[in-house]
């Protein structure tokens, strides 16, 4: 108990700091965002979770997610924004900061993950479904893509297919820093998951396609683009940019694409959920329409899984496509 009350008064404290400051700008110019989102950042949440336990570290995520929805009124707004895009009835203020809490998890379970040993990420998991998927891919013998949005702890999918014998490759943006690149590629090999740090130019398109020649399974993110390569995909209340690179890189690398999500469930495991393959096709139409075709149709899968948890879906700022 003595721990706990420690705890909650050192978030209270801090909490109480970050009201003292205004959100200006940007969510990644916020102080939270500055502070946490550092190599230090993690190396506290595991550090804490191994000084408190599980439960006493999930109590300063609660707390932590809590003050930074009080002291972020235009992200937790715009947070709001984005789920009303899924169901305009779960977009509430307390859902929104239960968004921000969740996102506070994400970091607890980052520290969860630092603590297993191998062979036990599958401990981690609750429901399944649709795993057969990824046989089928491998029995191909082209690679395959995994494609998910900012949904759960999408980082555990990795580990766990890992875990489960398949290649993995891990593509991502760099970091706000170099470090950051760092730690998150040395805790990804951890787990025998190779990280690819990727741009929007020729070169990567050419290493993401000898990945998957090589037999490797590459997963990456699709619904915040970070270039002009996007095209709009329908919710069930507006618009939002959807990647078309998993798309293009199926196309040139003949590799399928599989629709995954992981989201946490009530008893603290992870429920994974692997939709059929698309293999995409160049259309008579030509390329634009080939790619927006296959990206809606990839946005078609994903959709429903950010529909049933829109409180773990985590972006912070405005993503939706403005109406004309």
């Amino acid at each position: 108990m003595a721990a706990f009350v420690l705890v909650l008064v050192v978030g209270l404290i801090l909490g109480g700091r970050l009201l003292l400051l205004r959100r200006q700008g940007d969510y990644k110019n916020a102080a939270f965002y500055k502070v946490l989102y550092t190599p230090v950042g993690f190396q506290l949440a595991i550090f804490g979770r191994r000084l408190f336990g599980r439960w006493i570290s999930e109590r300063f995520c609660e707390v932590s997610g809590l003050a930074y929805a009080l002291t972020h009124a235009s992200t937790l707004a715009a947070i709001q924004r984005n789920m009303a895009l899924l169901d305009p009835s779960k977009a509430t203020r307390s859902h929104a900061i239960r968004n921000c809490i969740t996102q506070g998890y994400n970091f607890l379970e980052f520290a969860e993950l630092w603590l297993k040993k191998k062979g036990e990420i599958q401990g981690m998991i609750g429901e399944q479904s649709g795993l057969e998927e990824f046989a089928k891919a491998q029995a191909l013998g082209k690679g395959c893509i995994l494609v998910t949005g900012h949904l759960g702890f999408f980082e555990l999918g990795g580990p766990l297919l890992a875990e489960l014998g398949f290649p993995m490759v891990t593509l991502t943006l760099p970091e706000p820093s170099e470090a950051l690149t760092q730690w998150r590629s040395e805790f990804r090999l951890r787990w025998g998951v190779r990280t690819l740090v990727v741009g929007g130019d020729a070169f990567s398109a050419v290493e993401i396609t000898r990945e998957l020649r090589s037999g490797t399974f590459v997963a990456l993110l699709a619904d915040r683009p970070f270039n002009e390569h996007s095209v709009p995909v329908p919710l069930p209340h507006g618009e939002i940019l959807f990647s078309t690179a998993p798309v293009m890189v199926s196309l040139l690398s003949g590799a399928p694409i599989i629709p995954v999500g992981l989201t946490l469930q009530p008893d603290g495991k992870h429920r994974v959920e692997a939709r059929p393959m698309i293999t995409p096709k160049w259309l008579p139409e030509g390329r634009e329409a080939s790619l927006l075709h296959f990206t809606q149709k990839l946005a078609q899968e994903l959709t429903p899984m950010f529909v049933r948890a829109p409180e773990q879906w985590h972006h912070f700022s405005d993503i939706a496509v403005p109406r004309p």
